[in-house]
C-alpha cells in the first residue's frame, strides 16, 4: 500500500481499542480487497441510492458550489456509488462521467439518474487508483464520501491530478479523524467493525500531504458534522448479529472523552446516534 503504510503505522489501529481485532493492517492493499469491495457494494447497492444521507444534505450542494461548474465543464465523479453528486453536477456542466468500481452499484446509480431525467451523464467501470481516461482529460474530478475505502490513496490522488486540465479543480468530500490519537483509533475501529472495507479515514494533514503530493494546490476546507441514526447506519452495511453485537458493545466501553467528542446518544443501554467529522477539501492544478 506504499505511503498508507507509514501513515497507518503512525496512529493506534483499528484492533487496538477492545478485544475483538482486526486481523491484518494490511486490509486495504491488493485485489483481494478491491474484491471485498464489490462484493460488500454491489450487495448494498439500493441501500446506498435510497440513503437521504448520501443522496442529500447541505455538504452535497457545498460540494457544488465549490466546484465552481461552468456550462464548458466535462466532470469525472469517482466512486459515485448512488450516483447522487454525479446527478447534482449534471445540471451545471456539459458532461458528466460516472465511475465506480463496483458493476452493480454503478447500474444502480445509471437506473437511478436516468430516472431522474439527466442526459449528460455517461457510466464507467473504473478503479480510482488506476483510472481508465486519458490525461487531462476532466476540468472537475469530484469524490464523495468513499475514499476511506480506497488501498491505495495516494495513488487515487495521482490519477485525479493525472485526468484534470491544467486549471481543473478537485472537490473531495470524506470522512475524517482527529488529531488526537485515541478519537483517531476509536473513529476508525468504529468503522472497520461497521465495515471490514473500511481502510482508514484520515487527518486533515494527511489529506494535505496526499493531495499537494500529487502536485495539486489545496485552496480551501470546511468541515461538516454528521449524525447518524446508529440502528439505521449499522443496518446499511448488512452486518450479521455477531458483528453488530461486538460493536455495541465496543461503543458502549467507551470513555466520557470518547461519547462526548462524538456525541454518542445512549439511552438505557441502547445506542441511538453519533455524530462523525467529515471535510470538504478544494484543490486546483496549476
Amino acid at each position: 500500500m506504499g505511503r498508507n503504510n507509514a501513515l497507518l503505522a503512525t496512529v493506534p489501529q483499528p484492533g487496538s481499542m477492545g478485544t475483538e481485532t482486526r486481523v491484518s493492517s494490511d486490509a486495504g492493499s491488493g485485489t483481494d480487497h478491491k474484491e471485498r469491495v464489490r462484493s460488500q457494494f454491489g450487495s448494498t447497492a439500493a441501500d446506498y441510492v435510497s440513503s437521504p444521507k448520501h443522496r442529500a444534505g447541505a455538504d452535497l450542494q457545498r460540494l457544488v458550489e465549490l466546484a465552481g461548474c461552468g456550462p464548458d465543464d466535462v466532470a469525472l465523479d469517482i466512486a459515485t456509488g448512488g450516483g447522487h453528486t454525479a446527478l447534482a453536477l449534471a445540471p451545471h456542466v456539459a458532461q458528466v462521467v460516472a465511475s465506480d468500481l463496483t458493476p452493480k452499484m454503478l447500474e444502480a446509480a445509471r437506473g437511478f439518474i436516468k430516472e431522474q431525467g439527466a442526459t449528460n451523464v455517461s457510466f464507467e467501470i473504473a478503479d480510482a487508483e488506476k483510472l481508465p481516461f486519458e490525461d487531462r482529460s476532466f476540468t472537475i474530478v469530484s469524490c464523495r464520501i468513499a475514499p476511506h475505502h480506497f488501498g491505495d490513496v495516494q495513488a487515487f490522488c495521482n490519477e485525479v491530478a493525472r485526468v484534470l486540465k491544467p486549471g481543473g479543480r478537485f472537490v473531495l468530500m470524506d470522512s475524517i479523524s482527529p488529531d488526537d490519537t485515541i478519537l483517531d483509533a476509536f473513529i476508525n475501529e468504529l468503522e472497520w467493525r461497521r465495515d471490514t472495507t473500511h481502510v482508514r479515514s484520515y487527518s486533515l494533514n494527511e489529506w494535505r500531504s496526499f493531495i499537494e503530493h500529487a502536485g495539486l494546490t489545496v485552496e480551501q476546507h470546511e468541515f461538516v458534522q454528521r449524525e447518524h441514526e446508529y440502528e439505521t447506519w449499522t443496518s446499511r452495511s448488512r452486518m450479521t448479529a455477531e458483528a453488530k453485537a461486538g460493536l455495541d458493545r465496543f461503543v458502549l466501553s467507551q470513555p466520557d472523552k470518547v461519547r462526548e467528542f462524538f456525541g454518542i446518544r445512549i439511552e438505557s443501554n441502547h445506542i441511538l446516534s453519533f455524530t462523525d467529522h467529515k471535510v470538504l477539501i478544494t484543490s486546483t492544478k496549476r
